[in-house]
């Protein structure tokens, strides 16, 4: 072999594990949970329940809470090309939850590589009447009770 020949096949050899092909990817794992009242603890039916995932592309699915207050979103994944080694972008995740008479709701979390595919239970998803007053503090503690319930179940 010459080393022209030689100096190619381990060029080529080193950049295998780079070389770009098509791979499963999640867009977003299975979420289920359910809505109650805050106020009474009773299941939210007819909520509107809203998925936006944030990647490179962005995804936008939303549901209804049934009657006892259950709702669940099927996990997709997406073929991509990209290279094995390369970095792999952050994954934004937020679920809004609105229903008449209530304040609606806002969980935001992130993933810093690709879109988490454990599947995620969000059992007790409390919505505040419209007529119980929310103050600032409070929609910033339930805003992190909620990101901590989705990062306990990603990890």
């Amino acid at each position: 072999m010459t080393m022209k020949a030689a100096y190619l096949f381990m060029v080529l050899s080193s950049l295998s594990a780079c070389v770009p092909y098509p791979h499963s990817v999640t867009r977003n794992p299975a979420i289920e949970g359910r809505v109650l009242s805050a106020e009474t603890g009773q299941a939210v039916a007819g909520a509107k329940v809203e998925l936006n995932i944030g990647s490179d592309e962005s995804w936008r699915y939303e549901t209804l809470s049934d009657s006892e207050g259950h709702f669940a979103f099927a996990e997709h994944n997406d073929y991509r090309l990209f290279a094995l080694l390369a970095d792999a972008p952050q994954c934004w995740t937020t679920l809004s939850i609105s229903a008449p008479g209530y304040h609606s709701r806002h969980c935001t979390w992130m993933n810093m590589h690709w879109c988490s595919s454990t599947p995620l239970q969000l059992p007790r998803l409390m919505l505040q009447p419209e007529h119980v007053t929310v103050s600032e503090e409070e929609a910033v503690k339930d805003f992190w009770s909620c990101i901590e319930s989705a990062m306990e179940q990603a990890h």
